[in-house]
């Protein structure tokens, strides 16, 4: 029976390689656009906000996509999950 206090898993789902998403995120920092920041500071909070969730909305995207790609048995909504619920 299963422990009430652990969230079930699938079973062959491996956790996310934390070590190459620290090294993608250094990548992403390197690449930082100055103008970029600059034009993000003229926005409205309202606007910045939406830009913030489009975002993540790419970023659960992309990272389902990896994930499918390693495990193709996941359909896209598994996926998503996964990815949402990993910390």
């Amino acid at each position: 029976m299963p422990n009430a206090d652990k969230p079930m898993s699938k079973p062959g789902i491996e956790s996310l390689d934390r070590t190459t998403d620290r090294q993608l995120i250094a990548g992403a920092i390197a690449e930082l656009d100055l103008r970029q920041i600059e034009i993000t500071r003229r926005l409205t909070p309202a606007q910045r906000c939406q830009e913030g969730l489009s975002m993540i909305r790419l970023a659960e995207q992309v990272g389902a996509y990896r994930l499918r790609k390693r495990h193709p048995e996941l359909s896209q909504d598994e996926a998503l999950r996964i990815i949402r619920s990993a910390r």
